[in-house]
């Protein structure tokens, strides 16, 4: 199935801008006349391609910093935990480079394994912080 740019656009939720620079960054068309077209298997292929290229793996002690766009260490090797339910935790740190907030879920089974890389503590759940204490 071949798609112009605004149905490509359309259908990929983006504008069609976007769909043109992609043109020029390496999506082919299927030739060179207007209205350009593009093959759906070249446009799906082009994204795979670019979602792969853009791929960052955390290693273990590791949180993806949205700042620096790579993964970090946490700064002083510290991180803190709140368990989400029985098997889910959230862990958060500061960026050892740029000192911004860093998130990861993490399986409460794998916690063990990360307190030997980082040192975590355990938070109470938020929305517990700050409630009068019963009496």
């Amino acid at each position: 199935m071949a798609y112009d740019v605004a149905e490509a656009a359309r259908l990929l939720g983006v504008h069609r801008n976007t769909i043109r620079r992609w043109l020029k960054d390496g999506l082919e068309p299927i030739d060179d006349r207007r209205p350009l077209l593009i093959h759906g298997s070249r446009l799906k292929a082009f994204l795979s391609q670019r979602m792969r290229s853009r791929k960052r793996t955390c290693r273990p002690g590791e949180f993806y910093c949205f700042r620096c766009r790579a993964p970090r260490k946490p700064w002083g090797g510290m991180a803190d935990v709140t368990l989400r339910t029985e098997k889910l935790a959230s862990l958060r740190a500061l960026c050892a480079a740029c000192e911004t907030p860093m998130y990861r879920a993490i399986r409460v089974a794998d916690l063990p394994c990360l307190r030997a890389l980082i040192d975590l503590q355990t938070m109470e759940p938020e929305r517990l912080n700050d409630r009068p204490s019963p009496t």
